[in-house]
């Protein structure tokens, strides 16, 4: 779902959503829509905590509480608009979802909590065929190492 030019990818997420929200009977609401554009605005490999979303907005001038926050996504997480990833100390984070094909993974420092995405076919050919051989189908693959950074690595010596 990645895109060089931003408005194509506002267009091409939001009707996405539109269509999964249609299906299951639902609306896209200006609170849903806006919580989408801050995904569609924030640089590849950021992440976002409901907390980072409700600054954010209120920033702009947005009302919006937190269970509005936490409904649309999981909403969202539901529809396979977004992924959800635990990075750090049992906090969630998410980012918008990509097709299994192009599933990134997450290396994560346990000390200072940088976080390094990176792409390898291998866990996702593996999670293919772990799903097939199990008669499932993938909706989503996540790879999290935790280890310890050069910087904090470092530090500890």
């Amino acid at each position: 779902m990645e895109s060089n030019n931003p408005e194509a990818n506002f267009a091409d997420q939001h009707n996405i959503l539109r269509s999964r929200l249609n299906q299951k009977g639902l609306r896209l609401t200006d609170q849903r829509q806006k919580i989408l554009d801050l995904f569609v605005m924030t640089p590849d490999g950021e992440h976002l905590s409901a907390e980072d979303i409700y600054y954010q907005a209120t920033t702009k001038g947005e009302k919006i509480s937190y269970s509005t926050i936490y409904r649309a996504l999981h909403m969202m997480v539901n529809l396979g608009i977004m992924r959800e990833v635990e990075l750090a100390e049992g906090r969630k984070y998410y980012e918008l979802s990509t097709s299994p094909a192009k599933q990134h993974h997450h290396l994560v420092c346990v000390h200072c909590g940088e976080v390094h995405e990176f792409e390898d076919h291998r866990v996702t050919k593996a999670s293919q065929q772990e799903t097939l051989g199990h008669g499932f189908l993938l909706r989503d693959c996540q790879f999290t190492v935790y280890g310890i950074c050069q910087m904090c690595q470092l530090s500890v010596i």
